[in-house]
């Protein structure tokens, strides 16, 4: 039986949906998080969405929620950088949604390394130049905070896969020697800052998600309790032959579902 859990942290991609279809049971599992109460977020490291954007794709797919239900990296990170420097300077490489979320937290954008800036924040930014790596380089060496939206070396999308954040996160940390802080999973600071949100401990926590180097990971890094779906990148053959043990297996939430209804 799955242990009574009041706080729920729930990956989207492999678990809530896959491509443009739910995955069975979620929204059942949705629809039973709100009458029972339970305290949850959906989690996503996607730097060039916003989080309206994430809820329209959700009730689009017949999943009924709000935006306080919705937590990306890169709110998370803004967040953090607001919480530090107030009212601070930051130089961002990223999309219109990261942009209007700084905005909305207070914090000026400098876009040259000649004015000062608190921090560099990078998420993805599919317009990614030479001057953009060369700008970051230097703001950073001047002694700003290097602080990434998440590592992912590679986005998939319809054909394939493109460059991901963690491409332009590797080469600015080649060009200013500086490693940096990384605030999307599998690092811990995206399910602390969800903690901090709900007003939860991690002791009654648990973090779903279905990859285990990534969402399982993010889940013991921040001391909260896994649970493993298989209705994405994970299998048992990867499991088995895995380091990173979760506490709980599922094949999906439709079964996750009827453990907690039995």
């Amino acid at each position: 039986m799955l242990p009574p859990y009041t706080t729920y942290l729930i990956d989207l991609d492999g678990v809530i949906y896959r491509g443009a279809t739910l995955v069975p049971g979620a929204k059942e599992f949705v629809d039973w998080l709100e009458r029972t109460g339970k305290k949850y977020l959906f989690l996503t490291n996607n730097s060039f969405a916003s989080e309206q954007q994430v809820l329209d794709k959700l009730q689009g797919l017949g999943i009924h929620s709000s935006l306080q239900h919705v937590l990306g990296a890169g709110q998370a990170a803004i967040r953090q950088i607001a919480r530090r420097f107030p009212n601070g300077s930051i130089h961002l490489i990223g999309e219109r949604p990261l942009y209007e979320i700084a905005q909305a937290y207070g914090l000026k954008i400098v876009n040259s390394h000649t004015e000062h800036a608190d921090a560099v924040l990078v998420g993805l930014d599919r317009e990614f130049t030479y001057a953009k790596l060369t700008e970051a380089i230097l703001t950073v060496r001047n002694g700003a905070e290097f602080i990434a939206i998440n590592r992912d070396p590679l986005l998939p999308v319809a054909d394939g896969f493109i460059a991901g954040t963690g491409t332009m996160v590797a080469a600015i940390e080649a060009g200013s020697s500086t490693a940096p802080e990384v605030i999307g999973k599998p690092q811990p600071a995206l399910l602390v800052e969800a903690m901090q949100t709900l007003g939860s401990t991690p002791d009654e926590t648990v973090m779903i998600g279905d990859g285990l180097d990534v969402d399982i990971l993010a889940g013991k890094a921040a001391s909260t309790h896994t649970l493993l779906v298989l209705s994405g990148r994970a299998s048992r053959a990867t499991l088995e032959h895995s380091t990173i043990q979760p506490d709980l297996v599922y094949e999906d939430l439709a079964a996750v579902l009827k453990d907690v209804e039995d």
